[in-house]
């Protein structure tokens, strides 16, 4: 019971505790309670479309290899075009191997401040998955199958359905747009990205003046990329480890001998946490907008990411029934509310930015100033020539010429 409770959102409110916390062979008991209680994803994935691949036809074989496990706070999921280790450091791949093992680290050559290579054509299967044009018929579509004899209405309740978690492949899954799939219907999700550019001029400024951070400045211990919710959290689970000697089951672990929270003296202690690691990071925004601030100092605060990708998304629902002209392999014969489908693609072409820059670079301070001299002293560039000849030039100009006047005589 103490495990269903961890994953079961019905029972999130009366969550059961341990007397003692777990020990080493009740963390492998729990893990593989996770595992094996967790439908597969060939239990649920059944046809899939993915236009790179499949030419824009349904296939119902190999679409569980777009798809990976990773934790979440529903418990283990699966994650369509995640980074490897799922955007976590290589500290991580220990834990990762035991609910994935095809867990591997790799290199990649995209990167948040460095984009995608300048290649053409672009490489269609590299990391992350991209797509080349907007609308339903680029996007990724999905038939999910839910097996009602299986399901668990304590856990559960009565809702039948599936939860979908939208967020970048760079950012954790632990706080993510949620949306609730429900059966018998056919789910379209259109997706707008929301882009942050910052100008590589700025690098001269410390993080707390232009209030976001690069890649290469700040480097987190559970997340490979930056991100202010992934410092956020990364900070969450450093300060439980720290103050309550134990993580939640879910959270990235360095190593499968860590302590998992698990009585009711843990959870209070996470609940504690949360309220000073948000205490923390607001005196640290504070701290940061102080004009007294020495800028030798290391900032404490959550910055965003000076480059990044935020996603919204808006959502569509219309009936689903089986007819001749429908398109998708037919894999059973399924029953009433088993079958829902997705697509989920993006909106349109083109999007707008937002680029941060300086407001007053260089040029710009120096025509400024320019400018307040010649609105108010009437100097100018012509200024500048006249006062150099009337005050150098043109009086050495007469004593060099008094003086031959007098040598010649």
């Amino acid at each position: 019971m103490f495990y269903a409770s961890l994953v079961c959102p019905r029972m999130a409110n009366k969550r059961r505790t341990m007397e003692h916390r777990l020990d080493q062979n009740q963390l492998n008991q729990l893990l593989r309670f996770l595992v094996k209680g967790s439908p597969s994803c060939t239990d649920i994935v059944k046809t899939c479309n993915w236009p790179t691949q499949h030419n824009n036809k349904w296939h119902t074989e190999n679409c569980c290899d777009m798809f990976q496990p990773i934790f979440t706070n529903y418990g283990l999921c699966f994650a369509f075009n995640s980074l490897p280790l799922n955007g976590m450091t290589n500290s991580t791949l220990a834990w990762q191997k035991s609910f994935n093992p095809q867990s591997a680290a790799k290199s990649l050559l995209w990167g948040l401040d460095i984009g995608y290579p300048k290649t053409f054509p672009p490489d269609v299967n590299m990391q992350p998955l991209r797509v080349m044009a907007s609308g339903e018929a680029n996007g990724l579509g999905v038939e999910l199958f839910l097996n009602t004899s299986e399901h668990q209405y304590a856990c559960d309740g009565n809702s039948l359905g599936f939860t979908v978690l939208i967020s970048s492949p760079a950012d954790h899954v632990y706080t993510s747009t949620v949306l609730r799939i429900p059966m018998d219907r056919m789910t379209t999700i259109e997706v707008s990205p929301i882009t942050y550019k910052t100008d590589s001029s700025l690098r001269s400024l410390a993080p707390y003046q232009r209030q976001c951070s690069f890649q290469n400045e700040r480097r987190l211990e559970h997340y490979e990329y930056y991100t202010d919710s992934n410092c956020q959290h990364d900070l969450l689970v450093k300060e439980a480890r720290r103050m309550c000697n134990c993580v939640l089951f879910n959270w990235p672990r360095v190593s499968l001998q860590e302590s998992v929270c698990s009585t009711d003296e843990d959870f209070q202690c996470i609940t504690n946490v949360n309220g000073k690691v948000e205490e923390q990071l607001i005196y640290a925004y504070y701290a940061d907008s102080e004009a007294r601030r020495e800028q030798r100092e290391q900032s404490k605060s959550c910055h965003p990411s000076c480059n990044d990708v935020i996603y919204s998304s808006q959502v569509f629902y219309s009936d689903l029934i089986r007819d001749y002209g429908d398109g998708t392999p037919h894999w059973g014969i399924p029953g009433q509310s088993e079958v829902t489908q997705i697509n989920v693609h993006f909106y349109e072409d083109f999007f707008l930015g937002q680029h941060r820059h300086a407001q007053y670079d260089d040029y710009y301070f120096a025509g400024a100033i320019g400018g307040l001299l010649s609105l108010f002293l009437g100097f100018s560039i012509i200024s500048v020539a006249e006062l150099v000849y009337f005050v150098i030039l043109r009086p050495a100009y007469t004593i060099l010429k008094e003086m031959y006047y007098q040598r010649n005589k």
